[in-house]
């Protein structure tokens, strides 16, 4: 079986992303917000490679397959941004890879990176309220569900509630 990993993003997987996520049944019921600017990728591919000191993206990769990607951004929800940063983390496979565990693996192999290149002491991520299978996954991680974050997300026409979960550096155990 091709083994999981993450990799800086390339052209092409712009391309597969923008194929694979400008639609409903693409992004999925949890991850569709409409039609978005794809343009906007490829600016971000050619100034950084989507690899900055706020946030980032890699492509997740089965063997030499693109299969979705993972992303990260700071957030200084809860204090000023000097003494009170965090990662949050994002997902998002193609349609014909969930389910299968790579998301959990996926999350795994980033959560490794980011506490192993950056002084973060803090990774959250939220998810829908009725995301049963992303809460799993976390779950699975390592994370602690910190609550609800009421009607925090517009989606599909009408306001959702978040889950939020946390992981501490501490807390972490990486994969070997």
């Amino acid at each position: 079986m091709p083994e999981l990993s993450l990799r800086k993003l390339s052209e092409r997987d712009i391309d597969l992303i923008e194929e694979n996520f400008q639609s409903f049944e693409g992004a999925s019921a949890w991850q569709w917000f409409g039609f978005w600017d794809t343009n906007k990728l490829r600016t971000r591919l050619a100034k950084d490679q989507f690899i900055g000191s706020d946030d980032g993206a890699l492509a997740v990769c089965l063997g030499e397959e693109t299969i979705g990607k993972v992303d990260w951004f700071s957030i200084t929800s809860w204090g000023r941004a000097n003494t009170s940063a965090c990662w949050e983390i994002a997902i998002g496979l193609f349609a014909q890879h969930r389910g299968r565990g790579y998301g959990t693996e996926a999350q795994r192999l980033l959560v490794d990176y980011l506490f192993a290149h950056y002084p973060r002491h803090r990774i959250q991520a939220t998810t829908a309220a009725q995301n049963i299978a992303e809460q799993r996954c976390l779950e699975k991680l390592g994370f602690s569900r910190e609550g609800l974050i009421r009607q925090s997300q517009w989606r599909d026409g009408a306001w959702h509630d978040q889950a939020i979960y946390s992981l501490l550096r501490r807390e972490h155990s990486p994969a070997d």
